[in-house]
């Protein structure tokens, strides 16, 4: 899969990975020095850029104001990240979290604190300059050993920083050069640690730090079944270029360009070029990615009916970092639902009298999100919509037997829609589900009047149940075997020739259950209690 994944980023344009990138909160300074360190004479500008990502200055009365954003900052802090805390430059201390000669990144509230540790940080980034930007670099640590604090406390947009906010300070060099600086960093540090790598012909192999975390002084933390030197089941070439490959794929995804989950198609050259294609050109939706794997599948599927195939299918999140929920091999996306059709079988007004379920992602929105009372796949009220197949369900916000459904049967349904697994789901647990949640909201309703019931709730799972047993019950267990969604109109018709035809009588069993229904829920209606409990 590592193949495949390298694959898949050697097919992205370069431009992609940094392509839209936003520019942080904070203060951001550009300090030009010339090329001899004359730091003495170093020009300062700066500009602040809020919450809602507006670049400012500020204007006559000393008030931020929007600017047209020129320059390129967000690249400048992108290609001077540390890959993690422990692995920036200011190792000792951790106050300075970039890891660059060219650029210093601190917090607000650690300006008078990173003196101590601008000797050290620039000692570490000193190693990977050529020798004539030394002179340059050594003016720009002079300058912020000296002169930084000062300069940014006397700054007017340095009051409008609260403690959590960054400082940025780059310093005014082609950005090819911090590039080329991040490049080298990257390949030193891209491996777990040193404990770890091993030398042979010529070559460093490694652990890659690709969302792995193992600590060589926490051996819960390793692999404890493998049979290799210190629970390392795999080690990679540095030369190879993989770790870097891995390390660009984890910033995809800590950026949100990709969509999740995201297809990693295998040898599907033309395939993957439409679906990067498909990824540069949608909008972000909901915040949640750079694009919806919705939409894009949707359109991959019509371009490409048949060959919708073989891929790795990478379910991922990004709350504090990168969590992979799910990976799985998919040998063909089964999009279409055929003979799939949600009738009005119980007639609720003002709805239409057929849903035809037409696709996968038809049957999430129309069936799934109701069948979990809008818990598993939640619209919300800003008309976005969420996904929770991996996600924390609080139990406050919905009732004990949904809850229980939610983690029983998710996956399941994840499986079915997204993994094209229609085996994952029987007729038997399509029936537990909706009874069970069908009597749960009977149990709960209250029948005060016609606008304050779970009336409507209950019809439409039970239009879907009826519906669309017979779609997953395939033994035909259900019902005694009895076709629903056909059977109830029969019944509502016999029921019209009971009232109005005294030659006509109740046929069979199953007919009396509903004509007794029938008769219970009108008695209920004309209940004259405030609370009408089923």
């Amino acid at each position: 899969m590592i193949q495949e994944i390298t694959d898949f980023v050697d097919s992205i344009p370069v431009d992609y990975h940094t392509d839209g990138l936003p520019l942080s909160q904070g203060l951001h300074i550009m300090l030009s020095i010339n090329a001899t360190g004359d730091w003495e004479d170093a020009e300062y500008s700066s500009f602040f850029v809020t919450k809602k990502g507006m670049f400012c200055d500020l204007d006559e009365k000393g008030d931020l104001k929007e600017i047209a954003y020129e320059g390129d900052f967000a690249l400048r802090e992108f290609y001077s990240k540390s890959i993690t805390l422990n692995k920036s430059f200011d190792t000792k201390y951790k106050k300075i979290l970039s890891s660059s000669p060219y650029v210093v990144s601190f917090k607000t509230e650690n300006i008078s604190k990173i003196s101590d540790s601008l000797e050290g940080y620039f000692q570490s980034g000193i190693t990977y300059l050529q020798e004539d930007a030394i002179p340059q670099v050594t003016g720009f640590k002079k300058f912020c050993k000296i002169r930084l604090r000062g300069t940014i406390e006397s700054d007017p947009k340095y009051k409008y920083c609260d403690k959590q906010m960054y400082i940025r300070v780059y310093l005014n060099v082609p950005l090819e050069k911090v590039r080329a600086c991040n490049e080298l960093y990257l390949a030193e540090k891209l491996f777990i640690s040193d404990t770890f790598s091993i030398k042979y012909e010529d070559d460093i192999w490694g652990a890659s730090s690709f969302l792995n975390g193992a600590n060589a002084k926490k051996p819960f933390m390793l692999h404890q079944t493998v049979l290799c030197e210190n629970g390392i089941n795999m080690r990679i070439s540095k030369k190879s270029k993989v770790p870097a490959k891995l390390y660009s794929f984890e910033q995809l995804l800590c950026n949100r360009k990709l969509p999740s989950p995201v297809p990693i198609f295998i040898h599907k050259k033309e395939l993957m070029s439409d679906f990067i294609k498909l990824i540069k050109r949608e909008p972000a939706q909901g915040g949640s990615s750079a694009v919806s794997f919705r939409s894009v599948m949707r359109q991959l599927f019509e371009e490409h009916r048949d060959d919708v195939s073989d891929y790795y299918l990478i379910n991922w999140s990004r709350r504090k970092c990168i969590t992979i929920n799910d990976i799985d091999y998919v040998s063909q996306f089964k999009y279409d639902m055929k003979d799939c059709t949600i009738v009005n079988v119980t007639q609720i007004p003002n709805i239409p009298e057929r849903i035809s379920i037409e696709n996968v992602f038809d049957f999430e929105m129309n069936v799934v999100q109701k069948i979990f009372n809008n818990t598993l796949i939640v619209k919300t009220k800003k008309d976005s919509v969420l996904f929770k197949y991996f996600d924390d369900i609080d139990a406050k916000y919905t009732t004990h037997i949904n809850y229980q459904n939610i983690f029983k049967y998710r996956k399941a349904f994840y499986d079915f829609i997204y993994k094209s697994k229609h085996e994952s789901i029987n007729g038997t647990m399509f029936y537990d589900l909706l009874v069970s949640n069908i009597l749960d909201d009977i149990k709960r309703d209250e029948y005060k009047d016609r606008h304050h019931t779970r009336d409507f709730a209950i019809k439409e799972k039970l239009n879907i149940l009826f519906s669309l047993n017979n779609y997953f019950d395939k033994q035909k267990r259900n019902f005694g075997g009895l076709d629903m969604g056909t059977k109830i109109p029969e019944y509502q018709e016999n029921m019209r020739k009971l009232l109005h035809d005294n030659e006509y009588h109740i046929a069979n069993d199953q007919e009396f259950a509903f004509a007794a229904g029938q008769l219970i829920y009108y008695i209920l209606t004309r209940n004259q209690a405030s609370n009408k409990s089923h």
